[in-house]
């Protein structure tokens, strides 16, 4: 697996200069060996923040008392991925966040490329050991990938076609403009502004019903990306625990993956049904035609990154597009 241009990415060394704080935070938890701190950059309450308990309370379980893991919220979710270089041994971020040190990390959230949970997964199985090993350089070992729930758009009045989205005027949620999505609306003739948004590119589903629901009660389920979350735990803080404390992390972290992939599938559906149930206009299938135009909206984005990733990128595209039996 080849990393063509590596050496060029001059970024990467303002990240390898945190890696001296998390030897130090090595040293701390050296002498307390019982501790092993995971920092959250999700605020609390947060389905992503609520994954990083799961994978916490299942590893101080399976530990048997050898080590605990208490979860600090440390609220930057969308802060410089060198601050991950921090956390004294494991940390729980926004994946796509590292996409200035490595591309390889926006994947998940391209747009318009994975059009279900299972297409989102096949990416994943084919991108981990390029995760991996872009992870490396910062002695991060990969312990979990867990998803977001899909993009999509809550509009004023039904979105149907392409045409209803041309000439309008859209918003986007924070990780939405963070993830890049702008640029595909855009070129199907839409003009972004911060106010009087005919629509606006989003998810959060319940969670945003008090924030959109009134004003925009037309949702519709486009699946723009399951962007990822990474769960990563410090090579040296790893390296340091016996065989049996270092399978309880990897035991923890693919149970916490599997589970976090199983519950965002049930809870798209409940979400569908309590938005129904309070007014909001909710099509989980949109029509062939807006999907094909949003792609092709979409087509820039994607090869701009493969172009980004040199052979790496083919070679996934390549692979992903086999797996999925689409094109």
């Amino acid at each position: 697996m080849r990393r063509d241009g590596l050496d060029t990415r001059r970024s990467l060394l303002g990240f390898l200069a945190g890696v001296p704080v998390a030897l130090r935070s090595f040293g701390t938890i050296a002498q307390q060996p019982n501790l092993l701190v995971l920092r959250s950059y999700f605020s609390p309450g947060t389905l992503s923040h609520n994954a990083a308990q799961h994978f916490a309370g299942e590893a101080t379980e399976k530990a048997n008392g050898k080590f605990i893991v208490p979860v600090d919220a440390v609220h930057l979710t969308f802060r410089p991925f060198k601050q991950i270089a921090e956390a004294s041994s494991l940390a729980h971020y926004y994946a796509p966040m590292g996409a200035n040190l490595d591309p390889v990390f926006r994947l998940s959230a391209l747009p318009m490329l994975v059009a279900s949970f299972d297409e989102a997964e096949a990416l994943l199985r084919i991108a981990r050991p390029y995760y991996s090993a872009a992870l490396a350089p910062y002695d991060q070992i990969l312990l979990a990938a867990d998803p977001w729930l899909p993009g999509a758009v809550w509009s004023k009045q039904p979105i149907q076609s392409a045409a209803d989205i041309d000439g309008s005027v859209f918003g986007l949620e924070e990780y939405a403009d963070v993830a890049g999505w702008g640029a595909t609306i855009e070129r199907l003739g839409a003009r972004r502004a911060s106010a009087d948004a005919n629509f606006v590119v989003a998810s959060g589903y319940v969670a945003n019903l008090g924030r959109y629901g009134v004003v925009y009660p037309n949702f519709i389920e486009v699946f723009i990306a399951a962007q990822l979350d990474f769960l990563t735990v410090n090579r040296h803080v790893f390296e340091s625990l016996p065989n049996a404390q270092r399978q309880v992390l990897v035991d923890a972290g693919r149970d916490m993956e599997a589970a976090q992939w199983k519950f965002c599938r049930e809870l798209l559906e409940q979400d569908y049904r309590e938005m129904s149930g309070q007014g909001v206009s909710v099509i989980t299938h949109p029509p062939q035609e807006l999907v094909a135009a949003l792609r092709s909206g979409a087509q820039p984005d994607i090869q701009s990154w493969a172009q980004s990733m040199g052979s790496d990128g083919a070679e996934i595209l390549n692979s992903y597009w086999r797996a999925i039996g689409r094109r």
